[in-house]
């Protein structure tokens, strides 16, 4: 009964839960671009922290583990990855001129794309997180 009437109340400003299921986060951003950038499925992503900028990982089938993190802004995605051998975080991958891909992202109508110049566009829907 109470979350009837809370639905109703919220309905008129597009706030049910129909609409707030459609929205997607910015771990599941940075888990789409990495995905793209790095043909791994989001599912076999892991999440290890909701900071300032999300860090996911993933085990490669041949057992090599990789950790990355975004900074995503507006309609932007930019990432860096963790480098084993310095055990610090690399770069930004930011440097267009240089042969750093493009990334942003877009959300319509419960679907994410996300745009890379280089791997092209990808759609991801909630189920694929």
């Amino acid at each position: 009964m109470k979350l009837k009437i809370l639905l109703v109340f919220l309905a008129p400003f597009g706030l049910t839960t129909t609409a707030q299921a459609s929205e997607f986060t910015s771990v599941n951003i940075c888990k789409a671009a990495i995905s793209v950038e790095m043909g791994r499925p989001t599912k076999s992503m892991k999440t290890k922290a909701h900071e300032e900028y999300p860090e996911i990982s993933y085990r490669h089938p041949d057992g090599d583990f990789f950790r990355y993190r975004c900074q995503v802004t507006n309609d932007r995605v930019i990432w860096s990855a963790f480098m084993d051998d310095t055990e610090e975080w690399g770069r930004w991958r930011n440097r267009y001129s240089e042969g750093d891909a493009s990334t942003t992202y877009s959300i319509s109508n419960g679907v994410l794309t996300i745009h890379n110049d280089q791997s092209g566009d990808q759609t991801f829907n909630q189920k694929d997180f």
